[in-house]
């Protein structure tokens, strides 16, 4: 890629002017810069997406950690998450533990310095579907706590429906994963797709979903059919994932 960042979209201009930087730091050191995420799938949303970037570097000292410590606050400061920063080693080792980060990063990043790190990466899918069913029957649990904490404030179980749809369509692409579908990137098609496999109404999410692109949380009542049946699909999925591995089915 030219340096020449002035024809990009303003949030990748940023994230590749941070490549640079740590082009410029690193030197031979640098194995790769990663922009990954929503921004990486054409989905990044002004004031409710994240631009988050990987670092990855031969070794991984304190002292060398420290050599990006001001560049990283720099890029904090401008509202984007911490940069993931590994060794070249830990990321080679990290497929098993992290095969759903691995695998979604995998099927939607942009290289913005050094090599492409995904390469030879070969997620497992038992692996993958051991941390699909352990993090959605956690974030399932997680979520009936808050609704049970906020059933009685609109506004602030709209603001958890929001900030927890991520978290779920991360978890949504990997069962299609698992279930062989690949590459589906798109909120949208993820959520109907899914639906159709595990058998929920489809719309409270992507009722949720188009709220957050908008930045106008929803205020729902606790029996409302927007927060029953959103906890109503996650509760569908679990179980579509649950019956998907005692009938063999996942695939990696």
């Amino acid at each position: 890629m030219t340096r020449d960042a002035g024809q990009m979209p303003e949030e990748l201009e940023r994230a590749q002017h941070f490549a640079w930087e740590m082009e410029s730091l690193y030197g031979d050191d640098l194995v790769s810069v990663v922009l990954y995420g929503s921004a990486a799938r054409g989905e990044y949303r002004r004031g409710a997406s994240d631009l988050n970037v990987m670092v990855l570097v031969r070794e991984l000292s304190p002292a060398v950690l420290r050599r990006a410590g001001q560049h990283a606050r720099d890029w904090v400061a401008q509202g984007n998450p911490t940069p993931l920063m590994l060794s070249h080693d830990e990321w080679l080792r990290s497929a098993d533990v992290f095969a759903i980060e691995v695998a979604d990063m995998r099927d939607a990043h942009h290289v913005l310095a050094g090599a492409d790190p995904f390469a030879g990466i070969t997620v497992n899918a038992a692996d993958l579907r051991l941390q699909c069913e352990k993090e959605l029957k956690g974030k399932q649990i997680l979520l009936r706590e808050q609704y049970l904490l906020f059933a009685g404030e609109p506004a602030e179980l709209g603001g958890l429906l929001v900030r927890s749809f991520s978290t779920f369509l991360v978890l949504f692409r990997t069962v299609l994963r698992l279930s062989g579908e690949h590459g589906v990137r798109d909120a949208e098609e993820v959520v109907l797709k899914v639906a159709a496999r595990a058998g929920f109404n489809p719309g409270p999410l992507l009722e949720v979903h188009r709220a957050r692109a908008a930045g106008q949380p929803p205020r729902p009542t606790a029996d409302s059919p927007l927060a029953v049946g959103y906890l109503d699909a996650v509760h569908r999925v679990v179980t579509y994932v649950d019956r998907l591995v005692r009938e063999g089915g996942a695939q990696a």
